[in-house]
């Protein structure tokens, strides 16, 4: 667009929250269904439908010597290591004990019974990356739609990939985390 005008703007602001509930709708609609957590789900074949082009973008950056061999090893192993990771948090619970006390009903008495109170160790799922990440996105933005140098390079400086975002995602992400589960450590 050479020179969008306000109605190009309110237009483009109605269209994506207009597409935003829809996609927030049918996400519910997967979730009452018993399906999975839409959301998730929507999110996750957004990734999924990427990866062939990612692939073949791959395999021609290394068959024109753009990215060594080595550099696309290290990568699957990074990935692989991420995964098992996640996995690996995603799984893992503390288990905390719960011991009853010995009861009388009528005549008889119960005597003591243990079990354990599984409690996951990331309740929080996706929610602190995503919401970081849209926290840093806001003011990127909204500078390109402002017009001033300074504001152009704030911008820039904001977007995906440059250290400045990456050191800001990584302390929002940290605060949302301390928000979530409390400062009591």
């Amino acid at each position: 667009m050479p020179s969008p005008g306000w109605g190009f703007r309110i237009m483009t602001v109605i269209t994506l929250t207009a597409g935003t509930a829809f996609i927030m709708w049918l996400g519910e609609q997967m979730s009452e269904k018993g399906i999975g957590n839409g959301i998730s789900l929507i999110i996750f074949a957004g990734i999924v439908a990427r990866i062939p082009t990612a692939i073949l973008n791959s395999f021609r950056l290394l068959k024109t010597g753009e990215i060594p061999l080595f550099a696309i090893i290290f990568v699957l192993a990074l990935m692989f290591l991420v995964i098992a990771a996640v996995v690996f948090v995603e799984r893992g619970q503390r288990r905390l004990p719960i011991h009853y006390a010995k009861r009388v009903v009528g005549l008889k008495t119960y005597g003591t019974q243990t079990s354990h109170l599984p409690l996951k160790v990331n309740m929080a799922g996706v929610i602190p990356p995503i919401f970081a990440s849209s926290i840093i996105m806001f003011p990127a933005t909204v500078g390109n739609f402002i017009n001033i140098p300074w504001v152009q390079k704030a911008s820039k400086s904001l977007t995906p990939g440059n250290w400045v975002y990456n050191l800001f995602l990584c302390c929002f992400y940290s605060l949302f985390l301390l928000l979530l589960y409390g400062c009591n450590f």
